[in-house]
């Protein structure tokens, strides 16, 4: 019988993780994303909407819409708020992930999962493997203040509340370095499917 792998695929804020993903999905395979899980369940799940407006006040949304400002500002301003959206938020989400990975399983041998906090959420356990991407302090900043409209000092708080990628470095199954050209990155990553499809077959 063939084994179905599910792959996390992880990495700090600014390490590369969508530019990886979406690589990976080019190549034919399906990639569930995790921080669009989140956004939609906190615009739809009336439940998850509830628990946000008990935790962080009526402002959490404005015209029914998320006001990611007021949240970002509320949540990462200590670490009992990340905490505490974390306990909101990751539960959902990561029963959504296990519907969605099985179904795909239906069609696929192997289903990726992208979450910037595998380790952070404790659920390493639930993936066969742990696939981590990495890349020095510097260049991860430089990307962010790129793509977002904020401070180097916003982007080093969020950093702040994930785990340092020195332990995660010890923790993960396989790691890329994204630390050179982007077809560099690409010929990485085809190794690392090719190993995973020789253990799938």
């Amino acid at each position: 019988m063939r084994k179905k792998l599910k792959i996390a695929i992880t990495g700090g804020i600014g390490s590369g993780k969508s530019l990886v993903t979406e690589f990976i999905e080019n190549s034919g395979y399906p990639v569930i994303k995790t921080d669009d899980i989140a956004k939609e369940l906190m615009l739809n799940n009336d439940r998850v909407k509830k628990q946000l407006i008990n935790a962080f006040g009526d402002k959490v949304f404005f015209n029914n819409v998320l006001n990611t400002k007021f949240l970002a500002e509320k949540v990462f301003n200590s670490k009992e708020n990340v905490a505490k959206i974390n306990s909101i938020v990751h539960p959902a989400v990561i029963k959504k992930v296990d519907e969605l990975a099985k179904q795909l399983f239906r069609s696929h041998k192997i289903v990726f999962v992208e979450s910037a906090l595998i380790y952070e959420a404790r659920i390493e356990d639930k993936f066969d493997f742990v696939v981590l991407i990495h890349s020095d302090g510097k260049s991860r900043l430089q990307r962010v203040l790129e793509r977002e409209k904020t401070t180097e000092a916003e982007i080093k708080k969020r950093i702040s509340f994930q785990i340092p990628d020195e332990k995660k470095l010890n923790l993960a199954h396989f790691i890329i370095e994204n630390d050179s050209t982007v077809e560099e990155l690409k010929s990485r990553i085809m190794f690392v499917i090719n190993l995973l499809k020789s253990i799938a077959n």
